[in-house]
């Protein structure tokens, strides 16, 4: 199977934005136009985040997503930000 590397772009996004607002849906078209709003044209360029920044570039995809767009005033999705991330050995 290829995988081009803007697919892994959208990919690792998903799954950074994921792990802090769980539930989120995959949507391809809006990860797309949010890397490219960013600048970020390689998965090393998320990789090498430390979590900080991992958190706040989640925050920033979530808010590109239709589900975290802002809309009328009502409940707002709160980060989680208190899982625990494991480092590889």
């Amino acid at each position: 199977m290829c995988v081009c590397e803007s697919d892994l772009v959208k990919m690792k996004l998903h799954l950074i934005t994921r792990r802090h607002y769980p539930g989120i849906r995959y949507n391809e078209e809006a990860l797309g136009r949010i890397a490219k709003n960013l600048g970020i044209r390689f998965e090393r360029e998320i990789r090498d985040l430390d979590g900080e920044q991992q958190a706040d570039l989640a925050a920033a995809v979530f808010l590109g997503l239709p589900e975290g767009a802002p809309r009328e005033p009502g409940p707002t999705v709160e980060p989680d930000r208190q899982r625990k991330e494991t480092t590889p050995t």
